[in-house]
């Protein structure tokens, strides 16, 4: 992608054609802007569980393979890499590490 066109609001996308180079336009009503599909956990090889694609495999509350050790947003095994989506599973992690530590003693 080169240029997304319009004025008030998005009428079109101009892109480069990777096999010949040349410049084509394709007219739309709106785009959807996607930034990567490569998680950055690289850091947390050998700490936490991953997935072959580097995703944190977690459950249902948010936890991942240590306990108290919580993750959310797209670097996690959830199916759809949307900010809506990494915000709720964000809310739902809180919950879940909050759920954890009133049900673990505090070490002494």
């Amino acid at each position: 992608t080169t240029e997304i066109t319009g004025d008030q609001k998005v009428n079109g996308l101009v892109y480069k054609d990777r096999a010949s180079g040349e410049l084509k336009k394709v007219e739309l009503e709106g785009v959807f802007i996607q930034i990567g599909l490569v998680p950055n956990t690289d850091w947390l090889k050998g700490v936490v569980e991953l997935t072959k694609h580097g995703e944190i495999v977690v459950d249902a509350r948010g936890q991942t393979s240590v306990p108290g050790v919580f993750a959310a947003g797209d670097v996690t095994t959830v199916p759809f890499k949307q900010i809506i989506i990494a915000a709720g599973d964000g809310a739902k992690a809180a919950l879940g590490a909050f759920d954890h530590l009133i049900r673990t003693s505090a070490p002494a």
